[in-house]
């Protein structure tokens, strides 16, 4: 039985990042495609596919779950819409969660090295659509993961170790094959993605905690510092010179969901040795 809905999530969640891939190809090429029509040069296309690449991940990825989303309505005949999942899953994220969201953002600032990129002051629309792009993309993910979870997992509970690590391995799969690694940032959009499955709660319906995460963390580091999978930082204000390691990203992350797992129980015993 554990088998069989564990199979079923991702099963679902596989053909969705499988769908998301092939959009993503379908657009790309057509919009490759009408650029050689008008006889434009190679160097022409790979700039606006470079410039416009945000826009065509998170089209693919609305797309591709419009199509399940269609997909579930047809086999089901109720469902939750994504504004009755939003009433019950959105609230005031917890205050761990916001401690953790500044505690990372912090540390990484100040352990690299940041320089001013003054040649990029005025690329206004590229930090916007950078800071959107990525709320987007992680965001889009968390609204699948959830509702999976409230179609398939009503009857019995997967296991949530399985589920989160074969979730980030079919993510990361579904990321790799959709945007060029140039700047040598997957480990930290896996780093990102497993910290987003953590806050976001057993049932991975925590929004109001992957939003927090997003809008302090991800989305400005991205826009801002430069940490963007898609552009790096072509158009950011700031440059990070080196980024973080692994061991360093992994010490962070310990560190900090130590924090949010044990914190009652740090705070307690703290109190019990001031006594």
């Amino acid at each position: 039985m554990f088998d069989h809905y564990l199979f079923k999530n991702i099963r679902y969640y596989a053909s969705y990042q499988l769908l998301f891939v092939i959009i993503f190809i379908i657009l790309s090429s057509s919009g490759a495609f009408f650029h050689f029509l008008l006889n434009h040069e190679i160097s022409i296309v790979e700039s606006w596919l470079h410039n416009n690449h945000w826009e065509i991940l998170i089209i693919s990825k609305l797309l591709s779950l419009t199509i399940m989303n269609r997909w579930f309505r047809v086999r089901l005949y109720e469902m939750k819409t994504i504004k009755q999942l939003s009433k019950e899953l959105l609230k005031w994220p917890e205050h761990r969660a916001v401690v953790i969201s500044f505690f990372i953002m912090i540390s990484y600032l100040a352990l690299t090295q940041n320089e001013f990129a003054i040649q990029n002051l005025g690329y206004w629309y590229y930090y916007l659509t950078s800071f959107v792009g990525l709320f987007l993309f992680f965001g889009i993910e968390f609204v699948v993961i959830a509702y999976l979870d409230d179609v398939l997992n009503q009857d019995d509970r997967v296991s949530t170790f399985w589920l989160g690590t074969l979730y980030t391995l079919f993510f990361a799969i579904g990321f790799r094959l959709c945007v060029p690694d140039y700047y040598n940032l997957l480990t930290y959009v896996v780093f990102c993605f497993t910290a987003l499955l953590l806050l976001s709660g057993e049932t991975f319906k925590n929004w109001s905690n992957v939003v927090c995460f997003l809008v302090v963390f991800v989305a400005p580091m991205g826009s801002l510092f430069g940490l963007d999978p898609v552009w790096g930082d072509d158009f950011s204000p700031f440059s990070i010179k080196s980024k973080l390691s692994i061991p360093f990203l992994a010490v962070i992350w310990m560190v900090s969901f130590s924090y949010y797992k044990y914190r009652d129980q740090i705070i307690s015993g703290a109190r019990k040795f001031v006594r």
